[in-house]
Order: C-alpha cells, then sequence, then structure tokens
C-alpha cells in the first residue's frame, strides 16, 4: 500500500519540464496570431494584465488587421489618410488609427440608443453623428443590418436610416464646396466627385452606391479595358480612345439599353448608373465614366458641355500627337483644337470620333445664337464646376420630361433635394444672382421643414448665411431657433382616465383597414375630436361624417408611406389573425418613428410614443 502512495504521489507531481507552457512563454508572434483572431477590445483588455502582453498587443500589424474590418474611412484633416497608409511600410501608428474609427463607432451607437429610447432631443443626437462624420457610417449600417435583433428592431432601423440620409447629404454638400474651393482646376478626381454626391442623396441603405464603391466600380472598368486589351499600353491615343469607347459601348456600361425613355431619373446619377441592373446612363454620366477610364489608361480626357449632349475630348500626352509620333517642333498650342491633338468622342452613341467641323457645325444648328466664342467654349473641356451644374438641372428636369418609374427606383423627393441643394451652393454668387438664390432658398427651406427636418444642422451650416442679404434674413434664423426649441418641446400626456378621453375607442398601435379607401394603416396618435384647422375641416367635408367633427380623430400611419388623419366611423380594425406577415411588412421604414416592434400576440405594433400616450 505504502509503494502504491508514492507511486501515485509521482503520478501526482509531474516534472516541471513536463508542464504545458505558460500563454505568456510564446513567442511574440505566435500570441498575435491568436490576437487577430480576437475581438479588438479583448486584446485592448489583455494589455493589462501584465507586461508581457502589454509590450505584445503592441504590434502595429495586429491593429493594422483589426483596422481591415472597418469600410469606410475619413481621409480629411485631422484624420489620417488611410488609403496612403496602408501603402507606408514605415507607419506604425495603427493603434491610435483603430482608436479614431472605434471612438467615432461608439458614440454613434450611443447617439442612435438615444434616439430609440428618448423622447426629444433628436437633434442633437443627429448632430453627434454628424460629428462623427465618415467614421459613423460603418456603424450605422451595422445596427441598420442588425436590427432584427434588438427588441427595439423598427425603431432602430428607422433612426439608423434616417442618421444615415442626414449625415451622406452633409457629406455631399461638403463635397460640392471642396469642388467650389478648386474652382476650375482639373486633377484626377475632378469631375467624378462633385457628380458623384449627387447619389449620396439617394443611395439611402443600398449596399452600393457611396463615393468609394463609385471609384472602385470605375476602377474595375479600368482593368476590366486592360484585361481584355494587355497591349493597350502600346496603342496609340487614337486606337486607345476608340478601344475604350468600344469595350465600355460592347458591355453595357455606358449609353440607355432596354428600350428606357432617356429622361428616367435614374439615368442622372453616376452611382446609380454603375450599380443598376441594366447600367444606363444619359450623355454627360457616360462621358463621365468614359474619361475617368481613359484617364487612368494614360489619356487626357475630360468632358465637353456640348449644348444638349455631353461629349468628351481626348488629348495625347504631352509632346505627341493622336498617332503617338511625336508633334511637329512647329505645332502651335495655342492654336486652338487640331486634328492632331483634340479628338472628340461621343460614347454614349458610338466608338468612333466625330470631327471638330461637324461638331461646329452641328452646335450653330442646335444653338443658333452662339457666339464663336460660345461654340469654342463647347468643344472644349467643361470645368468641374460647370458639368456638376449641367447635372443638376438634368435632374430638376427629368421629372417633368418623364413621369413613369424608373427602372431602378430612385426618391423623386432626394433627387430634387440634392439638386436644389447644388443649384444654390456651386454657382459662384453675384449681385444679379441674389433673387435666383433666394427663390432656390425659399424652395431649400420649405422641402425641409416639411420632409427632412433632422436636416435642420446642414441647413445652418451651409445655407443660412446665404440669407444674410435677404430682406427676411431674421426669419430664417428665427426658423432655425424655433425648429431646434420644438425638438426638445414635451407635449402633455394623453390619458385615457381624463374625461374629454372617453369616447376613444382605439388604441395606438393597432392596425385597421379605412372602410371607405381600403388601404391598411397603423394608429400612431389620437385626439378625441377634430382638432385640424377649419379650412382643413371643410375642404375635407368632415361635418358631412354620420358623426362629423366631434367624434374621435386617429394620426395614422399608411401602407403607401404616408400619414392621415381619419375619422372613428372610418377605422375598421384587423384582428390579430387578419394581420399577416405580408401586412405587416407593407408598412414602409418609416414606421420605427412611432413603434418598437410588432407583436404577434396582440396583433398590435408596440408603442415608441408611450409619454404622449402613457395608457396605450
Amino acid at each position: 500500500m505504502s509503494s502504491n502512495r508514492v507511486d501515485d504521489d509521482a503520478v501526482m507531481r509531474k516534472p516541471e519540464s513536463h508542464h504545458r507552457p505558460h500563454l505568456t512563454t510564446l513567442p511574440d508572434e505566435v500570441i498575435q496570431h491568436i490576437l487577430s483572431y480576437l475581438p479588438p477590445l479583448a486584446t485592448i483588455n489583455l494589455q493589462y494584465t501584465c507586461r508581457r502582453f502589454a509590450h505584445a498587443t503592441r504590434e502595429p500589424l495586429l491593429w493594422k488587421q483589426y483596422c481591415s474590418q472597418y469600410r469606410r474611412w475619413d481621409s480629411r484633416p485631422p484624420h489620417l489618410p488611410y488609403e496612403e497608409l496602408l501603402k507606408d511600410p514605415s507607419f506604425y501608428g495603427w493603434k491610435l488609427v483603430y482608436a479614431s474609427h472605434h471612438i467615432a463607432s461608439r458614440l454613434t451607437r450611443d447617439a442612435i440608443d438615444k434616439m430609440v429610447n428618448e423622447p426629444v432631443g433628436h437633434l442633437d443626437f443627429v448632430k453627434e453623428v454628424l460629428d462623427a462624420g465618415i467614421h459613423a457610417k460603418d456603424e450605422l449600417r451595422n445596427l441598420y443590418q442588425n436590427a432584427a435583433s434588438s427588441p427595439n428592431h423598427l425603431a432602430q432601423k428607422f433612426w439608423s436610416s434616417a442618421a444615415s440620409g442626414c449625415l451622406n447629404r452633409y457629406l455631399a454638400v461638403q463635397e460640392w464646396l471642396d469642388a467650389k474651393a478648386q474652382g476650375d482646376d482639373i486633377d484626377d478626381n475632378a469631375f467624378e466627385r462633385p457628380i458623384a454626391a449627387f447619389d449620396l442623396f439617394v443611395v439611402e441603405m443600398r449596399e452600393e452606391g457611396d463615393i468609394e464603391d463609385i471609384y472602385e466600380r470605375l476602377d474595375s472598368y479600368v482593368s476590366s479595358v486592360r484585361n481584355a486589351h494587355p497591349d493597350i499600353d502600346d496603342m496609340s491615343p487614337r486606337t486607345k480612345a476608340r478601344t475604350i469607347a468600344a469595350h465600355l459601348l460592347q458591355n453595357n456600361w455606358v449609353g440607355i439599353q432596354g428600350n428606357r425613355h432617356y429622361h428616367s431619373l435614374d439615368h442622372m446619377f453616376l452611382g446609380v448608373a454603375l450599380f443598376s441592373e441594366n447600367r444606363n446612363s444619359v450623355p454627360l454620366i457616360s462621358a463621365v465614366i468614359y474619361c475617368y477610364v481613359a484617364r487612368h489608361l494614360g489619356l487626357q480626357a475630360a468632358p465637353c458641355s456640348y449644348p444638349y449632349h455631353v461629349h468628351a475630348l481626348i488629348r495625347p500626352p504631352a509632346g505627341m500627337d493622336l498617332d503617338g509620333n511625336p508633334l511637329p517642333d512647329s505645332f502651335d498650342h495655342n492654336d486652338g483644337p487640331h486634328e492632331l491633338t483634340h479628338l472628340y468622342m461621343d460614347p454614349f452613341n458610338t466608338s468612333e470620333p466625330i470631327s471638330y467641323s461637324a461638331l461646329v457645325e452641328r452646335a450653330r444648328f442646335v444653338a443658333p445664337m452662339s457666339s464663336a466664342s460660345q461654340i469654342e467654349s463647347y468643344l472644349s473641356p467643361s470645368s468641374p464646376l460647370d458639368l456638376t451644374i449641367r447635372a443638376s438641372h438634368n435632374i430638376l428636369m427629368a421629372p417633368h420630361e418623364y413621369r413613369g418609374e424608373p427602372a431602378f427606383p430612385v426618391d423623386v423627393k432626394l433627387a430634387y433635394y440634392a439638386a436644389l441643394c447644388a443649384a444654390i451652393i456651386i454657382p459662384r454668387a453675384s449681385a444679379h444672382d441674389i433673387e435666383s438664390i433666394r427663390r432656390h432658398v425659399t424652395a431649400l427651406t420649405h422641402h425641409v421643414c416639411h420632409s427632412i427636418d433632422l436636416d435642420i444642422h446642414l441647413f445652418e451650416a451651409f445655407f443660412l448665411r446665404l440669407t444674410a442679404e435677404f430682406p427676411d434674413a431674421a426669419a430664417y434664423r428665427r426658423l432655425i431657433r424655433h425648429i431646434k426649441e420644438s425638438d426638445h418641446e414635451t407635449f402633455p400626456p394623453q390619458r385615457r382616465s381624463d374625461p374629454r378621453n372617453r369616447d376613444v375607442k382605439y388604441h395606438v398601435g393597432q392596425v385597421f383597414r379605412h372602410r371607405l379607401r381600403g388601404y391598411n394603416a397603423v394608429i400612431y396618435g389620437w385626439d378625441p375630436y377634430c382638432n385640424m384647422e377649419e379650412s382643413w375641416i371643410t375642404q375635407n367635408d368632415v361635418d358631412r361624417l354620420s358623426k362629423g367633427r366631434h367624434q374621435p380623430f386617429y394620426n395614422v400611419f399608411v401602407d403607401d408611406g404616408s400619414s392621415r388623419y381619419v375619422a372613428e366611423e372610418n377605422v375598421d380594425v384587423l384582428s390579430p389573425d387578419q394581420i399577416t406577415d405580408q401586412v405587416v411588412n407593407s408598412f414602409g421604414i418609416d414606421i420605427g418613428k412611432w413603434f418598437k416592434r410588432y407583436d404577434p400576440a396582440t396583433g398590435t405594433f408596440v408603442s415608441n410614443v408611450r409619454q404622449r400616450y402613457p395608457d396605450d
């Protein structure tokens, strides 16, 4: 027995050399490889446990890998230019780069949580997202895409989408101001960025369509041409220009296919043209696409703002002609367009060049009042600002020219909003433009107040200063102050116990079908009697209803996305078994403005306006 005990003890006391190695004894490279599979916050917590881990977790390449989990990066000062840092092997500050994005993401999440849970102060919370800038985008998309896991998923989806829209529009106007500051200088991004900014107004929560996505798609076109034509760098400029146009046309990446109407709204946006299934675009957008590809394959290329139809001007590298030969010593570069150096392309229609003389003759026909200098300007490179203004006019006019549905969904109100903002911001104001600017600003003010009041910070930051010379400048300042104050205003609760409300039959969150009009709607508010102005009551024949104006009226959200005010006698509440998934899903994203989620057990939407209707 004694011998057995000795053997057991020996087993229990293995030599130290047989112990499994402690994590701290592993090489840094192994520790860092393990950490690369952990969330960054776990690594941050680990660094405080001992000096060994504090040293191992400082490795810049580990934090560089963590940075790759984010898609959107702000390269504006004071931020470091992320894309440039990726190319710099001597840069070691990746932990700081990660921290800046992480902090912005956390602030963004906190702001959305407050929007969901707080009844007032939403404009302040939107401002927090705007302050986070581009770094907020990844977190906003994450909150939107993963909203289903939240008990407040309808509200989270709505507010993350709404805040994302505010941020995108704010960034778009900044792009136009940057383009305006740059003036007529043409660099590699001079045309695409201000044109792509229009897409920020209409991209909403689509996966693709941001400015960075647009550049990635354009770069893929460049790669496609190069892969299809490995000898592209050996071609003459003339042959190269034709080859690029032919490749884009063959792939239906420019022009309009499918017998679609020329003026369909989806043809007016660069990002939509790049990411929609049919890839359709008007000549201006087709020319921008073509010129980008041509520039990145070694040509000088710029759109020409030709009347009614934008063309592209191709020029060879300095010192060469279009056939790749050296220019003669006697060549005069100041002698205007020349067949040796100026090639005009219409990538919307053809891969064949168009002669200078043919374009001059056509310009005299379509714009007979044009002077010689104006015709010369039609055939010269457009400035990025002029081209952007022309794009805004195209967007404004499109719904008047074609009232049908676009093949790719584009919100008409948001498109109008984008064009209106550009038409105000981009032109260089002069004394005789004040009245025109005032008309545009008045229209913009109406749009913001009645459709997108969350954009009040955008209006204050970029447009309020333009009203300084208006006779009613003070009214604009008062309006902004009023909207901000209203955002903090709380309304007295409507209680069921109040005798005045005893006749209110239905509750917030109930789904009903309108007895006369047949649409489905959800109640998000009520009054014990019609609380509208006399003019509205008269216009809608309220007094002709069987119970007139002295019956309860309900604020409702309709399945077509509108909000209406409905008399109780027209409410036919649906039972839970009548409310199918199709009915629930027919309500647009705006339903999250008032509700947290749908409860199938009760057949009602769970209220997020309890402070106003605490008993519902």
